[in-house]
């Protein structure tokens, strides 16, 4: 029983002393003893590494990119030939951006004087704006992250309820691949977003997709009526996450943005009653914009933008009351396959871009109040009717008998 518990204690000894010893990499004579990079948010990435070698290492090369960049940066880190090397490579943020809420993956390749060569493992972390401490909720592959501070849990439940919700009942029409999982930042403050995008080289709105990275990134304020902003930030957000998925990333570069802005604004929970003003106003005084115009990214002009937000909302809307979801899809299945903007409406709707213009404008008209009372009265003057047609000849066979 004795032997049994000194057995037991060795294994114990040796296992925290394995645990005390710090990971390495080796291959062919090259050890890595320490790999790691740390950052400040739009400032600078610390890349670390030190290494020994039976020889002398003689290059040190530095590979990192990040998720959704086609670009992978490669550099000679310059070393001193020695048989232990540490160096400390120093990334500025503030010329050279790297996209906020990525992953940014990284590794090493070390030669040795005699010719060996090390490639580390891929290491990874995940740029987020590290200025700010954030809390979190997670549930079914969403996880939503709001300022430590500027919020309790109820606002994080409340979205994480509206997230779920939307992603189900957007997705009912869209039918597309979920994401394995979706993250959602809440800034407190729509200038504390503002100077995250432009400390990383970006101009964003209200709120932004990273479809490529599965985020989204908001500004509601922990005040009265933060629901309410929810309601319409988030499922507009999330609408540009599931239309990326429905067409495969290849594809997504070629869904016009009247597509893609109408659905996101369309699927809003709680409409913005100032698109349909707008939207009348320029119909009343002959300056909506021509769709032709809207394949392409809006203007930046505030106004002119917000016009842009309003018809296609309504365009969407209007072809989903004329063709249903399922033309709603064969129009995102036209895009996926490269077809250019007015291609994809002639291709899945059997009909010229111009023509749907037209036939949307001429839905915008209002009815002529007789048109209305007519359309209104006109099921009950056709059942009238109908039993007249009925009741005439019953009364003929009366007099008769």
């Amino acid at each position: 029983m004795a032997r049994d518990k000194r057995r037991i204690i060795a294994c114990l000894v040796l296992i925290l002393w394995l645990l005390l010893i710090p990971s390495t990499v080796a291959a062919d004579g090259i050890t890595v003893v320490e790999s790691k990079a740390d950052y400040s948010f739009a400032q600078q990435v610390t890349f670390t590494l030190q290494a020994t070698s039976d020889t002398d290492i003689t290059q040190v090369y530095l590979f990192f990119h990040a998720t959704g960049e086609e670009r992978t940066e490669a550099v000679n880190v310059p070393v001193e030939p020695a048989r232990e090397t540490g160096v400390n490579y120093v990334h500025d943020l503030r010329h050279f951006p790297l996209p906020p809420f990525a992953i940014i993956t990284f590794w090493w390749q070390i030669e040795d004087a005699v010719g060996n060569r090390l490639i580390t493992e891929p290491q990874q972390f995940e740029y987020t704006d590290n200025r700010f401490q954030w809390e979190h909720l997670s549930a079914d592959g969403l996880t939503v992250h709001w300022i430590e501070g500027y919020g309790d849990p109820a606002f994080g439940q409340a979205a994480l309820d509206i997230a779920r919700a939307s992603l189900e009942e957007i997705n009912t029409e869209l039918r597309a691949p979920v994401p394995e999982s979706i993250t959602i930042y809440i800034y407190n403050a729509q200038h504390n977003l503002d100077a995250a995008m432009v400390l990383t080289g970006r101009e964003w709105m209200s709120g932004q997709a990273r479809p490529e990275l599965g985020a989204v990134v908001v500004a509601i304020p922990y005040e009265e009526g933060y629901t309410s902003r929810m309601m319409r930030y988030i499922p507009h957000e999330i609408t540009h996450l599931l239309v990326y998925q429905a067409v495969t990333p290849t594809g997504y570069k070629y869904v016009p943005c009247w597509l893609d802005e109408g659905l996101a604004t369309a699927n809003e929970r709680l409409p913005t009653p100032e698109y349909a003003m707008a939207l009348e106003e320029a119909r009343v005084a002959g300056a909506l914009l021509p769709l032709e115009d809207l394949c392409v990214p809006f203007s930046p002009n505030s106004r002119t933008a917000f016009l842009a937000y309003a018809e296609s909302a309504s365009v969407v809307q209007f072809i989903r009351e004329r063709y249903g979801a399922e033309g709603i899809r064969t129009l995102l299945a036209a895009y996926a396959n490269g077809a250019s903007c007015a291609g994809g409406v002639q291709e899945a709707l059997n009909i010229s871009l111009s023509g749907l213009e037209t036939i949307w404008r001429a839905h915008l008209e209002p009815r002529a109040p007789w048109r209305a009372w007519v359309e209104e009265v006109g099921v009950w003057v056709g059942l009238w009717l109908l039993s007249l047609l009925v009741a005439v000849p019953m009364i003929g066979r009366f007099r008769r008998r």
